[in-house]
């Protein structure tokens, strides 16, 4: 990590590491090691569970649009992948902004978009207006391609939830229309509802602790119930999955 920190500093990659042991030997380790980077705690593994995290050490790629692009070793993370990934991310962080593009950091804390590509569209060079507005721009076009990719692989309730989401943080864009329209399109697809129902399913497995041998296979068998009732759907990958991840932790044969 502190590789990928060095190497990539200025770039737009942020990294974080994170762990769900205690401070007291989080501290002594960051120490001995000279992490260089920032790091959160995990307490329970709750995130680590959402990420599906099936062996330690293992690494997220997350793209400026909040789209997962990468998941697993660290070791097998390619830089190409991270160098593609990098649209829409700034090269400082926020907080190293210029005091003149204060209103900008502001809007898109709020996420307020419109108003954030307003005023970097009126800084000036030495405040690094034209890059911030050019990662603004970068942004918005990447999260309406992976909300338009989402409903046309038929992930119907990531792609209302991501249009919802548009429609509010893009008012006043072009792009909030586009949302506007897919959410109308979803709730007139008879066929979209249904997947819907099957995926709002998983969604609830996926929420679970499952966290004890028998509430994972409990949760397996539902999955395996849940794919037959909606064959060659979204939903059907969804559950093939979740399935996949749960039976990762069914092989050593003890509870989490």
């Amino acid at each position: 990590l502190n590789e990928m920190q060095s190497k990539f500093s200025g770039k737009g990659l942020t990294v974080l590491g994170v762990t769900d042991e205690g401070a007291a030997d989080t501290e002594k380790w960051i120490e001995e090691k000279g992490a260089k980077y920032a790091y959160a705690y995990d307490k329970g593994g709750k995130l680590a569970r959402h990420f599906g995290v099936r062996g330690i050490p293992h690494a997220v790629l997350i793209h400026a649009s909040g789209t997962v692009v990468w998941k697993g070793h660290p070791g097998e993370l390619q830089e190409g992948k991270i160098s593609s990934s990098l649209q829409g991310t700034f090269s400082k962080p926020l907080w190293e902004w210029s005091p003149a593009a204060k209103g900008v950091k502001s809007a898109l804390l709020k996420r307020a978009y419109k108003s954030a590509l307003d005023q970097a569209a009126k800084l000036g060079e030495a405040d690094g207006g034209p890059e911030i507005l050019a990662a603004i721009q970068g942004m918005v076009s990447s999260r309406a391609a992976a909300l338009k990719a989402s409903f046309e692989k038929g992930d119907f309730l990531g792609a209302q939830g991501g249009a919802q989401a548009m429609q509010k943080e893009f008012a006043g864009l072009p792009e909030a229309d586009a949302a506007s329209k897919m959410i109308a399109d979803i709730a007139a697809d008879k066929n979209a509802q249904t997947v819907m129902k099957g995926q709002q399913k998983i969604a609830k497995i996926r929420a679970g602790e499952n966290g004890k041998q028998k509430e994972i296979v409990a949760s397996i068998d539902s999955l395996r119930k849940i794919r037959k009732e909606y064959p060659g759907t979204y939903v059907e990958q969804e559950a093939d999955d979740l399935i996949a991840q749960l039976n990762e932790r069914t092989k050593d044969g003890k509870d989490m």
